[in-house]
């Protein structure tokens, strides 16, 4: 089940006024969970679903709109890196879904296979995710990022590759010099 995200510092908020493109459009909601709505100045949108802060908008605007609708949409900039072929910021909703966000971030590299999804929160802890999951079904918060992890062999098993290749080599030139030497 979806949770309704309440804004927070760094939330992209969508406004949408039908026919009335002057009182449209995005805002960065600030670090005092403010943000300056058109025509009605700074508002504090912080802790406010999409849905409450619809009705406070429809309420603020009612001198200027009889109805008409307002469609309002909250984004959060998530970044998402690992193995992906675009690593960035990407912004997000509470209907993206993990598959979705990696799509955005041109793909995983390597394996075909399904990938190793994780959030790490703000906090340094991690969460597993399953690619259908929906970001909407747990409390995304700002300073939380997707880690994309290839789970192919090869990557699974890179640091252990590396480190018998290194021995090897440490081997292969210990048995090299002795040889040198008994000549």
């Amino acid at each position: 089940m979806l949770q309704p995200w309440t804004t927070q510092p760094g939330d992209i908020v969508k406004i949408n006024v039908w026919r009335e493109p002057e009182l449209s459009g995005e805002l960065l909601v600030q670090n005092d969970s403010t943000a300056i709505v058109p025509s009605l100045g700074r508002l504090k949108l912080g802790g406010l679903t999409a849905d409450s802060l619809n009705t406070l908008l429809i309420a603020k605007f009612r001198d200027r709109i009889v109805n008409t609708p307002v469609d309002v949409r909250l984004v959060r900039p998530v970044p998402v890196f690992g193995s992906v072929r675009a690593p960035g910021v990407y912004p997000v909703d509470p209907t993206s879904t993990t598959v979705q966000v990696i799509a955005r971030a041109g793909g995983t590299i390597g394996a075909e296979g399904l990938p190793r999804v994780q959030l790490i929160r703000y906090d340094g802890s991690r969460m597993d995710l399953s690619v259908e999951q929906s970001l909407g079904a747990f409390n995304l918060r700002s300073g939380d990022a997707i880690f994309v992890q290839d789970q192919s062999w090869w990557i699974r098993n890179q640091r252990q590759i590396t480190t018998v290749a290194a021995v090897s080599t440490i081997i292969a030139s210990v048995i090299s010099i002795a040889v040198l030497l008994r000549n």
